[in-house]
């Protein structure tokens, strides 16, 4: 063990529950259950690996109570006996590789599911959730009395599937959540009103879940530290709720956030304050969550007294085998969360299959589907390009016993990926970079830099494969003024070729690229305006981070010009198409190129014999980090 993080391997009990260490997966949707509310096979792999990779405590997905409560069509259930066998198999697997898992019992209130039943919403109160607009039927106090029971059924159930506690779901804006709320919860029952009796509905699951199943088997409480919205909860009402939570009998504490998943453009730690002041309240163990991600960072959290368990979310997905790398000490063989979202939360993605993966670690999700096994031939392979793509296939096939050589023209690795790192959110991408090189480097892959390879190297070299990750060159259109003294390209100002402050500055193009660019030369003091075509800037980008990316550059007083398309580039602006009418832009100093990117397909193009060469990531097309980290690691499994 590397004893500088031995305090993260210490035992500690919730309840009369010992687990082996201080991690947590918290309760994520894998997406690998179907429309009959049950696991998959592949879940059971998912979950299992997590146990296998060291976590001590694994919370699942949420399981809903009821069936009016399903947040989604294919949303596990622990409502009826009938999904006994499944959840069942799902325990024996985290036994078998040596972890603990609690159910999470959810019901989704006014944010039922869009077609997930034939009965109308549910809620504390005929509040209707903004976001939506679902019509909703105020429970009865009668009612309420059933939801409880509903929930003790659900716990019964999961003590028969072999559970080893449960977790009631009190955040995130779901049902209990919603009667916890200041801002949702109208009632003038015994159930709504001050803290205490918003909280009832709670108190009263937790003690029927210890009546009936006993005072030994654990009940741990999510809650959120501050719902984030307008008149909502905040720190204190989550304090005050808690210490309410450990009189009736909970375990122990998990506070999250009432935005319940972060982007980049959320600091790591971003929800230590609001634990470490719900630790100060209560006797019971308090487990810490919020783009944790870093093994220092966990460290830190236990060391300080703030939380007794770390629970890490989007991080688990992205390395189910943190723990083990931390006891190990392989620290740089961690690949961290950068808080992308580019594939764990938007898991309808482009690739085979549906489910829960990582834009940087595609294994994950193909757990018992992908293994890298040895090959039965070795073969000397080259990979031109040291960008993600390139490093990721290297790594893989030197691990499965190939002679890989890769030759990047720079001085360093990371390509246009280390560009992506240079927003002031997006450092942690450059960790990845870091995580291939590491790995690249224990299973004997060759790095040479400053090279710039031709055809008559690589027949020197006499290679049996060659993987060309030479990425892609900037997209410069046709456009009369394009060669103006004062026109630069995008790539140049993120890798500081060129940078300059206090000047007007304008911006072609409103994609991702164009509008990170806005925003970085917005952050030096620069006065930027974005013009392009589109008819929304940055569309591709994943949701969440978009709108703070959006967000952030209305802050800066980033101007958007769009659905306009530029007709020519003067000394000082442009002449551009809007509705079909001519305009003009003056009075800029700077202008930046950000139209976008083709394939660099100019090695391919020149060699005489194609038949044992590979395109991946931008030189096949131009496109996407998740997609030619993807294509390169489906490569190097197959060679």
């Amino acid at each position: 063990m590397n004893n500088a993080f031995g305090l993260l391997f210490t035992p500690m009990k919730i309840g009369s529950l010992e687990l082996k260490n201080r991690f947590v997966v918290p309760a994520m949707d894998s997406h690998y259950t179907n429309e009959k509310h049950e696991f998959t096979s592949q879940a059971l792999n998912y979950y299992g690996e997590r146990a296998k990779g060291g976590f001590g405590l694994i919370f699942t997905e949420f399981l809903c109570v009821s069936e009016e409560g399903l947040a989604e069509k294919t949303q596990a259930g622990i409502y009826d006996d009938r999904f006994l066998p499944g959840l069942s198999a799902l325990t024996t697997r985290i036994h078998e590789n040596g972890g603990r898992i609690f159910a999470q019992l959810q019901h989704s209130g006014r944010v039922q599911g869009k077609g997930t039943s034939n009965q109308m919403a549910v809620g504390p109160s005929h509040l209707r959730d903004p976001r939506r607009l679902t019509p909703v039927r105020e429970l009865s106090t009668e009612e309420v009395q059933v939801i409880i029971l509903r929930f003790i059924e659900a716990a019964i159930r999961a003590k028969k599937a072999g559970f080893d506690g449960v977790e009631i779901h009190g955040a995130h804006g779901y049902l209990l959540a919603q009667f916890l709320s200041k801002a949702v919860n109208k009632r003038v029952d015994q159930y709504g009103g001050n803290v205490n009796d918003r909280a009832r509905i709670v108190v009263e699951i937790i003690k029927g879940i210890k009546a009936a199943c006993g005072d030994a088997f654990p009940v741990v409480v999510r809650t959120s530290g501050e719902e984030g919205d307008y008149g909502g909860n905040s720190i204190e009402d989550a304090v005050a709720q808690a210490c309410l939570f450990e009189k009736a009998g909970a375990d122990a504490l998990h506070l999250s956030h009432g935005t319940a998943i972060h982007s980049y453009y959320s600091d790591a730690g971003y929800n230590l304050e609001n634990t470490r002041k719900v630790k100060e309240a209560l006797q019971i163990p308090v487990i810490a969550v919020g783009r944790i991600n870093d093994p220092s960072l966990a460290l830190s959290v236990i060391q300080s007294g703030t939380a007794d368990f770390v629970a890490l979310g989007r991080q688990s997905i992205c390395d189910p085998h943190f723990p083990e790398k931390v006891k190990e000490g392989r620290l740089n063989e961690i690949f961290t969360c950068t808080g992308c979202m580019q594939r764990c939360l938007y898991s309808d993605s482009f690739e085979e299959g549906f489910g829960t993966s990582c834009m940087i670690n595609p294994f994950s999700g193909k757990e018992g589907l992908w293994n890298i096994e040895k090959t039965s031939q070795a073969k000397k392979i080259g990979i031109v390009g040291a960008g993600p793509a390139g490093l990721q296939a290297a790594w893989i096939l030197a691990k499965r016993g190939h002679n890989v050589h890769v030759y990047e023209k720079e001085a360093t690795a990371g390509g246009q990926y280390r560009l992506a790192a240079t927003p002031s959110m997006k450092q942690d991408l450059a960790k990845t970079i870091q995580t291939y090189l590491a790995l690249g480097k224990k299973y004997g892959v060759q790095m040479h830099y400053q090279v710039n390879v031709d055809a008559a190297l690589l027949e020197k070299e006499a290679f049996d494969h060659v993987i060309l990750a030479t990425g892609s060159l900037p997209l410069v259109p046709r456009i009369e003024g394009i060669d103006h003294e004062n026109v630069t390209k995008a790539n140049d100002i993120l890798g500081m070729r060129k940078i300059f402050t206090g000047r007007q500055v304008l911006v072609l193009g409103a994609g991702l690229v164009g509008v990170e660019t806005a925003e970085f030369l917005a952050e030096y003091g620069n006065q930027v305006t974005v013009v392009d075509m589109l008819d929304r800037a940055a569309p591709v980008a994943p949701a969440r981070p978009r709108a703070s990316l959006l967000a952030h550059i209305e802050k800066l007083g980033v101007k958007l010009i769009l659905n306009s398309r530029v007709a020519k580039i003067n000394s000082d602006g442009i002449d551009y198409l809007c509705d079909d009418q001519e305009k003009t832009l003056t009075g800029f100093d700077e202008i930046v190129l950000a139209f976008g990117s083709r394939a660099n397909q100019e090695l391919y193009d020149s060699l005489a014999d194609k038949k044992n060469v590979s395109l991946i990531g931008d030189a096949l097309k131009a496109a996407d980090a998740k997609k030619a980290i993807f294509e390169a690691t489906k490569l190097a499994l197959s060679l």
